[in-house]
């Protein structure tokens, strides 16, 4: 469930391999979630891709000119 969920944001912004510091907050996103009670694959990778969102502005396939995403 939880690969499914890094899997899916993974791919929604587009990340290159497991080093990149996106792919470290996907993870550590998704973890923390899961652990907190979150088992629904879908909300993990929204949730995954707004913090990733937020705490990397930067982040491949976004535009800086675009306003911050909350949950």
């Amino acid at each position: 469930m939880m690969q499914a969920a890094y899997n899916k944001a993974a791919q929604t912004l587009v990340v290159k391999s497991s080093s990149d510091e996106e792919a470290k907050i996907i993870a550590e996103t998704v973890m923390t979630a899961f652990n907190r009670g979150n088992r629904d694959v879908n909300s993990l990778a929204a949730l995954a891709v707004i913090t990733a969102i937020n705490t990397h502005p930067g982040v491949t396939g976004l535009h800086l000119d675009e306003p911050k995403k909350y949950a």
